[in-house]
Parts: C-alpha cells; structure tokens; sequence
C-alpha cells in the first residue's frame, strides 16, 4: 500500500495536531493497550531516572527483527511501515523547504504514525519518504525533518529519537520516534565541553555522547548535514548509534564579561544528541532499580575510551574539513 493524499499539518496546528489526532486514535482503541496501565517511578540520585514498567510493550508489540550490523539492506519482504492500516496514520507533513505541488511531494510523504505499543503519551512514529523504501539509515534528509518537526512544538517535553540497527531498532524502515517527556531530563542542563565548531562533547553524565545545538539563528539544514556527517561515519564503522532531540539550555551557557562569568538566559535551544555505543541488550528489575544498575549499565554500553576518543578526533576532521 502506498500512502497518499493525506491532510497536510497546517502551520497554525503545529502542536494540537499531533496531540488531538492522536488522543483520537486512542479513543478509537487503535492501540494495543492503554498508558493508564503503565507503573513508573522516579529514583533517587542526581539524574532524576524515570523508571516504566511497560509490560504490554514487550507482550503486544510486534515482534523486532534480529540485526547483525548497523547497515542492513531495505526489505520489502519484511515488515515496513507501507504495510501499516491507513487508521493507523495521523497526518502527512510537508516542510517548508518542499514545494507542497512539486513531485518530490506528491509522489512520496513524510508521515507520522501512531506507535500501537506507546511508552509515552504522544508516542508516534515519523517516517521519512516512507514510500522510498529506506533503510534504518539516517538521511540529510530525514534529519532535517525531525529537526523541523521538533521545532514545531515549545513544549519542553517534546521529543524526537532515533535508534539504528544494533541500538534497539525493531524495523529496518527509517523511522524517527515523537513522544512527551511528562518529566524534566537531567540531559536539558547536563555541562557540555567544545569539541569543535558546532559540537560538544557531554560531561557529568553516565555515559559519553556528543551535542550539537540548534539555536535560534542556526542554519537547520547545515546543521542536519554535520549530524549526517558524523552518523554516516558511524556507519562506515558499524557502529550502534541513538540520536535524541529536545530542548534545553544553551550548550555555552555562561560568558566572560569584564571578567567575570554571567549566566546567559535559557533561550530553550534543541539539543540533539548523538550517542556511540555498543550494543548492549539487558532488563532490570521494576521495582529494585536503582541509579547504580542505570549506570552500570550505561557503563557496559558505553565505548571504551579510547574509542570514542578516535571517533571524536575523525569526527571533529570531518566536520572541520567540511566547514
């Protein structure tokens, strides 16, 4: 089945529509579960981890696929969101960059989903091009548009991620996940170092991780192309990666004026996250997880330092031979 002719989001409903449409399907019991069944808890210690007991999830979801490696060829043989119930859709977007009567539009749509086994409330799917057949690869493309989709909403919660193969991607379809986060991140104010033009390297937290920001002068589509830059290398070296957009504090967020440090406004800038890693796969206990077991495993996904140092130094020649 091929998606087409769907109601394109209107600029003036750039947060209810995804928030009315989908409290819509949910009334109409297009999902697998409702969220009013799903246990959370918060759990002592400076990152403020919510922790979700999601049962159904793993009971209703469809079942993932197994991955050997981080590029995988698209089969259309397999699941892949073309084969999804028209309910499930919500609405076709259509970037301001795209002329809505061009073909590059017509003939192909970004959509966006509804997740059947949500974790979050809003949890949806964005599928970039979704009739091209793309493989869970991020694109230039498909990077700017989960950039202008996160911009679509102020709520502080708003989220969009990507996982690649090897890093808990079910479907080998590229794919983003939209969701709201009901609570603050510890990652919306986490200190950041420069590492060169443009991105930073995370610090103080359980894991390593680089950031980019996208502020309110920040050219959208140069920034997707230096994201694209460093996860493309990830690929070239089978390497797991997750990307998370959000909003935060700026990443240099203090200054030096007449010699002293000043605190600059929170101007609410995305961060988008990039985070190496292995492929790790475990559970923990609902009710006994603790901070410690959060970082522990962290720490068990995390590469090892001299790792990421290399893939910190190609990445800073890659995007500085490319600036």
């Amino acid at each position: 089945m091929q998606f087409r002719h769907f109601v394109r989001l209107p600029k003036r409903n750039r947060i209810t529509e995804l928030t009315e449409t989908w409290n819509a399907a949910a009334n109409a019991g297009y999902f697998a579960y409702k969220l009013d069944k799903v246990e959370g808890r918060l759990t002592p210690g400076k990152y403020s981890l919510y922790i979700q007991l999601n049962e159904l999830r793993f009971t209703k979801r469809r079942k993932p696929d197994p991955f050997s490696s981080v590029s995988q060829p698209f089969n259309s043989e397999k699941f892949n969101f073309t084969k999804v119930p028209k309910k499930e859709a919500l609405f076709e977007l259509c970037p301001n960059h795209r002329v809505p009567s061009s073909a590059s539009c017509s003939d192909d749509h970004h959509i966006m989903l509804i997740n059947l086994s949500p974790m979050e409330y809003g949890h949806s799917l964005l599928v970039p091009s979704v009739n091209s057949g793309l493989p869970q690869i991020l694109t230039e493309e498909g990077i700017l548009l989960g950039l202008e989709t996160a911009m679509l909403s102020n709520h502080r919660g708003f989220r969009v991620g990507f996982n690649s193969l090897c890093a808990y991607c079910s479907v080998n379809h590229l794919h983003f996940h939209v969701w709201y986060n009901k609570l603050p991140s510890y990652l919306e104010t986490v200190d950041v170092i420069p590492v060169c033009e443009d991105l930073f390297e995370v610090r103080d937290y359980a894991t390593t991780a680089f950031v980019f920001e996208l502020g309110p002068h920040t050219d959208a589509r140069a920034l997707a192309r230096k994201v694209h830059q460093m996860t493309s290398h990830f690929i070239r070296n089978d390497v797991a990666h997750t990307l998370h957009i959000m909003r935060g504090n700026k990443c240099m967020s203090k200054t030096l004026q007449n010699g002293f440090l000043h605190a600059e406004e929170d101007c609410s800038v995305l961060r988008v996250f990039v985070w190496p890693r292995n492929s790790v796969t475990a559970r923990g206990t609902f009710n006994t997880f603790t901070e410690e077991q959060f970082c522990e495993y962290m720490k068990r996904a995390t590469l090892p330092e001299e790792e990421f140092v290399r893939h910190k130094e190609a990445v800073r020649r890659l995007l500085t031979q490319n600036s």
